[in-house]
């Protein structure tokens, strides 16, 4: 999509040298051939200090925000980070304002519900995508992100390139993180979504008045047009009384008495592969069979289901998509064994998540219910005890691990997961990840339940400094083969 530099730039500047620009870079080692390099101040450098590196890789133009310099391809504008949103955006031509652009935000579930937004689209023969944890574009073939949500730049990039192959809808994860650093600067969503708020990322908000504050923020006048809110949340109940955008309540049926547009569910019975339910609302009621485990996968279908009623699709239509919703990679996902027990991946990795997981699969478990887990080194440690206390209580028997135990001791992880467990607690110790799986599986028998939590979709795992190839996912489907000759 070329740009016309003395066009695009005519509103800030007039000293711009005439030529085509291809995209906006913020990472010099991106730069190709006809790009855009803006050179601001980062985490620990300032961009100016790649300048050449820009032009070594084809940058036809360089912004910044101070300097002197002949070059006239280098334009320096002292006001550049704060006219970088509207810059950016008027480069690829505001493809926010063409597409539906759905924000999910809440400590669990945002990677699912954008994947069930995309499932029913799908169903419904509607063009979507995804930008999340687990990458961007269409939800069966994704390209890798650094973040969960990229910074607004390439945010701008990557719709800008969902215009052009004509998808109608993207579904956003939009982090905590990027909420504060302000990674979507001057991108409006048609619908934002609030799953829920549970203790999570505490060594970067420091409390959980301003984690939650954080979160609050994509729900402002001018952020959003309309809210769609988990109100079976506490803190959701306390954002959808305070919201300054119109509320669309989703949760249990009796938590959306008095909303006035809600999408309800009430007598939830288990199957063997998901659930069967009531789905009440102020456009009809209906009876809903979910081929997913984990009741909070419920709420994640239900939250998807009235992001896209906001947007003015059927529920009946949807109703009807849901029969073939599929579990998102590496989220509550089933590997059946011939030994006739089932091993679940999940991408839990706090304190609720696991709590949430271990209390859904107990509902589909007719024998024993297993956990294996660790936690992250350079992370939290306040949750650590906490995990170990709960996996203790909801677990038949757990398996402490290696989860990404980076620059810290894995014993030491593990030990202070067991300090919250009882000396009576029916769990053992198995640092190396795989051994501790396999440990599981092969002590497994007919019925039983094994949770492998806190990986999901992942494809490393990082001890010490170094990134290390792990696929659980791979490996428990090489598991699934091994074990049945």
């Amino acid at each position: 999509m070329p740009v016309n530099s003395v066009t695009w730039l005519a509103n800030y500047s007039t000293a711009v040298p005439q030529c085509e620009l291809h995209s906006i870079q913020l990472d010099s080692r991106k730069v190709g051939p006809g790009d855009v390099f803006v050179a601001i101040a980062g985490v620990a450098q300032h961009g100016k200090d790649y300048i050449d590196r820009a032009f070594a890789g084809g940058a036809a133009l360089v912004l910044t925000d101070s300097g002197a310099y002949t070059d006239n391809r280098i334009v320096v504008l002292p006001e550049l980070v704060q006219i970088l949103p509207a810059l950016v955006a008027d480069f690829y031509q505001h493809p926010a304002r063409v597409l539906q652009l759905v924000g999910v935000t809440g400590t669990n579930g945002k990677s699912s519900i954008t994947f069930f937004i995309n499932q029913l689209l799908e169903q419904l023969t509607v063009k979507g995508a995804v930008i999340g944890t687990l990458g961007y574009g269409y939800y069966q073939q994704l390209t890798a992100l650094p973040n969960t949500t990229p910074h607004f730049v390439d945010i701008q990039r990557i719709l800008a390139a969902c215009v052009r192959q004509q998808v109608q809808l993207v579904a956003m994860e939009v982090s905590s993180h990027a909420l504060v650093q302000q990674r979507v600067a001057g991108i409006q969503f048609d619908v934002a979504v609030f799953t829920n708020l549970t203790r999570d990322h505490l060594d970067y908000h420091g409390s959980m008045a301003e984690y939650a504050a954080a979160k609050a923020l994509l729900f402002r006048a001018g952020v959003s047009r309309a809210a769609v809110i988990n109100v079976s949340d506490d803190y959701g109940r306390k954002l959808a009384a305070q919201c300054e955008v119109p509320v669309w309540a989703y949760g249990k049926a009796e938590h959306c008495h008095g909303f006035a547009r809600y999408l309800a569910y009430s007598d939830v019975v288990a199957t063997t592969n998901g659930y069967q339910l009531q789905l009440s609302s102020h456009a009809g009621d209906y009876s809903l069979h979910l081929p997913l485990l984990g009741e909070f996968n419920i709420q994640n279908v239900l939250a998807a289901m009235l992001a896209l009623m906001v947007q003015g699709y059927d529920l009946t239509s949807l109703v009807n998509a849901c029969n073939r919703l599929q579990a998102v990679p590496g989220r509550m996902e089933q590997f059946v064994f011939a030994q006739q027990f089932t091993a679940v991946i999940d991408y839990a990795h706090t304190p609720d998540a696991l709590q949430q997981a271990l209390q859904s699969l107990r509902l589909h478990c007719t024998s024993r219910l297993w956990c294996v887990f660790g936690c992250g080194g350079d992370r939290d440690r306040g949750k650590r005890p906490l995990m170990g206390q709960l996996a203790e209580l909801f677990a038949d028997h757990v398996i402490i691990t290696a989860d990404n135990p980076r620059s810290e001791d894995v014993m030491a992880i593990c030990e202070e997961i067991a300090a919250g467990m009882s000396p009576d607690a029916s769990y053992q110790i198995e640092p190396d990840r795989q051994a501790a799986i396999k440990l599981a599986l092969v002590s497994a028998q007919p019925g039983d339940v094994v949770l492998v939590a806190g990986k999901g979709h992942e494809t490393i795992q990082i001890i010490g400094s170094e990134q290390r190839q792990y696929d659980e996912r791979a490996y428990l489907r090489q598991l699934v083969t091994e074990m049945s000759l």
